[in-house]
């Protein structure tokens, strides 16, 4: 071994010892370079494009993640507990209202990240497993949605008759419309903006008044 190979051992010997401290930094660096990235283009990110966009080597790279297909679980799950995550009312706020209250939260939220409005809407920037994996996250968003609207129809605010699977499919398509347009405007048409009327067009759609759209 030359005094080149030995200075290169004790380099690598060194280096999984710093980035063992800042393990966590490092890995929200790459899942935020990975939102980065999505927003530039609708297609796959490589890992050579994703080292060079947080500062690493690809060896580097593979130190936080084992692969792309950690990377991308941990954008989902990421996502998956933003949209599953209850929204506290408040006891005196109605089922309908809280449903107002989550599809204003999760607008921000994509407002906030654009790069992961590509892999809510599950395009083409990921594998099929991937892409069946998102789409089962969007169907349990859709039965949480559900849930809300069962309290609202107990409660009297939806009317009995309404088909809850529908309607919860109604919401979440409407959350997803407001998404692909801000994906289709260049990520520059913000999707708060559609917020009123899209709560509108939902009211309208299962009979019921709008609390709470104003402005």
């Amino acid at each position: 071994m030359s005094l080149n190979d030995d200075q290169t051992a004790d380099k690598n010997r060194d280096e999984p010892k710093v980035d063992r401290r800042r393990r966590p930094e490092r890995r929200d660096e790459i899942l935020k370079a990975v939102m980065t990235l999505l927003e530039k283009g609708n297609r796959r990110v490589t890992t050579a494009e994703l080292a060079a966009e947080v500062g690493l080597s690809e060896a580097a790279l593979y130190r936080h993640f084992t692969g792309k297909d950690a990377i991308f679980q941990a954008l989902t799950n990421y996502l998956r507990d933003h949209l599953l995550r209850p929204v506290d009312g408040g006891g005196s706020v109605s089922a309908v209202a809280r449903l107002r209250q989550q599809f204003e939260q999760h607008l921000k939220f994509f407002a906030d990240h654009p790069g992961l409005c590509r892999i809510f809407l599950v395009e083409g920037v990921m594998t099929r497993a991937e892409s069946q994996a998102m789409s089962r996250i969007v169907q349990e968003y859709g039965r949480q949605v559900e849930k809300i609207m069962a309290a609202a129809q107990e409660a009297g605010e939806l009317t009995a008759g309404l088909n809850l699977p529908d309607a919860a499919n109604f919401y979440v398509g409407l959350l997803q419309a407001a998404t692909l347009r801000f994906v289709m405007s260049g990520f520059t048409a913000s999707p708060m903006r559609e917020l009123n009327a899209s709560w509108g067009f939902f009211c309208r759609g299962v009979g019921v008044e709008d609390p709470g759209a104003k402005g």
